[in-house]
C-alpha cells in the first residue's frame, strides 16, 4: 500500500484515533481559546476560532491528500480531545515514516502520548512501512521520554539539522522496526 487514504479508526485500553471532522469544533474551539491548541493539534492549526470551520473540513486533511502523512485527533474512550498525533514525511519507496504528537497540557504525564505512539506504529507497520522515526530537538526532554516509553531506540544527533525561529537546531533520532513489533 502506498497511500493513507483509507478509513482508520485505531483504539487503545483507553484512547480513540482518528481523523478529525466537523463534529471536534466545539473541543478544537476550547484548545484555541485556552491557549492549548500550539502543542495539542498539528502544524497549520487554527490560530483563531474564526479558521476553525476551513481546518477542520480541509486545511488538517492536506496532508493525508498529499500521500505523505496523515492526521489524527487523540481522545479518550470517553470522546475528550487530547490531542493530535501525524505521520508525516513518508517515503513509501523506502518504507519510512515520522510520527509526531502532541497532548493538551491537562492530560501530560499519563502516558497518552506513548499510548497512541505505540498504536500509530503498529498501524504504519500494516499498511507496509518498516521504519517509524521520532526526531526532537535535545532541549524537548518530554519528547525523549515518549520515545523511550513506546519503545524507540535511540540512534544519535543529526547536527543543525532543523531551522526553528531562524535558528539551526540538533535533534536526537529516534526508531522502531517494524521486525522489533511483538504481535
Amino acid at each position: 500500500m502506498t497511500t493513507f487514504d483509507i478509513p482508520v479508526r485505531l483504539e487503545t485500553g483507553r484512547l480513540v484515533l482518528r481523523p478529525h471532522g466537523l463534529a471536534d469544533y466545539d473541543q478544537v474551539a476550547t484548545l484555541v481559546m485556552n491557549g492549548d491548541a500550539s502543542t495539542a493539534l498539528p502544524p497549520g492549526r487554527p490560530s483563531a476560532v474564526e479558521e476553525i470551520k476551513e481546518w477542520l473540513t480541509d486545511g488538517v486533511h492536506g496532508l493525508r491528500r498529499s500521500g505523505k502523512g496523515v492526521h489524527l485527533a487523540i481522545f479518550t474512550k470517553d470522546g475528550e480531545l487530547v490531542g493530535g498525533i501525524n505521520l508525516h514525511g513518508t517515503d513509501w519507496e523506502t518504507g519510512i515514516t515520522e510520527v509526531g504528537y502532541g497532548v493538551s497540557p491537562k492530560f501530560r504525564g499519563q502516558g497518552i502520548a506513548p499510548e497512541a505512539v505505540r498504536a500509530v506504529t503498529r498501524w504504519g507497520f500494516s499498511l507496509g512501512l518498516h521504519r517509524v522515526e521520532i526526531r526532537t530537538t535535545p532541549e524537548n526532554e518530554a519528547s525523549q521520554r515518549v520515545a523511550a516509553k513506546a519503545g524507540f531506540t535511540y540512534e544519535g544527533r543529526l547536527r543543525q539539522a532543523q531551522r526553528e525561529d531562524d535558528e539551526l537546531h540538533d535533534l536526537l533520532v529516534f526508531s522502531f522496526l517494524a521486525d522489533e513489533a511483538a504481535d
